[in-house]
């Protein structure tokens, strides 16, 4: 049946506090200017299940795609009380986000369309004990059973840890980080192992965490943004502002081999990207572009289109943009 479309929630006004949270989320905060425009056409195929968290003049939404919709900007959905920083698909469509006050919450299943739920997460560790935060950028497994974020003073660089969440049962793990960290969200590598971009901006580095026994490895140097399909078998890095994406297969760029299977430059009046999100195989890529005036554009690229730009969804007013895909 067709799907019918609901207005979405009041978008939450952000103060000086939140703002500054999405700044380090959004990894931008810039003036309220229009997208950028673009003569490409939109294939809705190529936009089927994507996920945009987008701020802008009068607050923060969240906006989905499937194959019905017609729409450029998409079908609002809703999102939970508190300000959004970071969104996250997991297993049968359920979405985690991380809010500004450093709390995460769960929703059920997503259906375009449809009024979402959802639920504060209370994690607690082994001894009952509840985690220290605030949280950063929740990301679900490779399963979408459970998810990892960045817990501790993020912005001071002091007491960060990974923690695992099993919302299901409201448990939580804890890993020490014992080495300096870049704000960027963790990347899951495989079912037992995600990575931390490590190091500083200028000179990133990467540690591999073993969540089975806790152990940290080096990972590869070089990438200040990093991005996996959910099947984990081929990563998205940038090296930093300004740099092209380049899509790699995982093991690759694991070993150091310098392989890519493609790079992408910023388009014409784009500056850099700011977030980007491989879909569940890793055929498709979205990008939320930055351009020099602080407008931020969204564009779909496709591997099967030779990793040519296929799908430009529409952001509106956008100074800041999260994206992810639904599984």
């Amino acid at each position: 049946m067709p799907i019918q479309t609901v207005t979405p929630r009041t978008p939450h006004r952000p103060s000086a506090h939140t703002r500054h949270v999405l700044g380090v989320a959004l990894l931008l905060v810039g003036a309220m200017v229009t997208a950028c425009a673009s003569p490409e056409p939109s294939d809705d195929a190529a936009r089927d299940g994507l996920l945009a968290l987008v701020a802008g003049p009068d607050g923060t939404s969240l906006r989905g795609w499937d194959r019905a919709t017609k729409a450029d900007a998409g079908i609002g959905i809703d999102l939970p009380d508190g300000d959004t920083t970071w969104i996250s698909a997991g297993r049968a469509d359920v979405l985690v986000a991380t809010l500004a006050s450093g709390r995460t919450a769960t929703s059920d299943p997503v259906h375009l369309g449809d009024p979402l739920d959802w639920r504060l997460v209370a994690a607690k560790g082994p001894s009952g004990e509840a985690v220290a935060g605030p949280s950063y950028f929740a990301t679900w497994d490779p399963e979408g059973g459970r998810y990892a974020t960045l817990a501790g003073d993020l912005p001071a660089g002091d007491g960060i840890r990974v923690v695992l969440i099993d919302p299901s049962v409201a448990s939580a793990f804890e890993i020490a980080l014992d080495r300096p960290l870049v704000a960027a969200p963790p990347v899951w590598i495989d079912g037992d192992r995600l990575v931390v971009v490590t190091g500083d901006a200028a000179a990133p580095t990467s540690a591999i965490v073993d969540t089975t026994t806790g152990e940290l490895t080096d990972g590869p140097a070089g990438a200040r943004l990093l991005a996996a399909s959910a099947d984990t078998r081929r990563i998205a890095t940038m090296a930093g502002q300004g740099a092209p994406i380049l899509v790699r297969d995982t093991t690759g760029w694991l070993a150091g081999d310098g392989s890519s299977v493609a790079s992408i430059a910023p388009p014409d009046g784009a500056t850099t990207a700011i977030a980007f999100a491989l879909d569940t195989t890793g055929r498709r890529l979205a990008v939320a572009w930055a351009s020099a005036d602080g407008s931020v554009s969204l564009a779909i690229h496709d591997g099967r289109s030779d990793w040519r730009r296929v799908a430009l969804p529409d952001a509106g007013a956008a100074t800041g943009a999260v994206v992810a895909w639904l599984r």
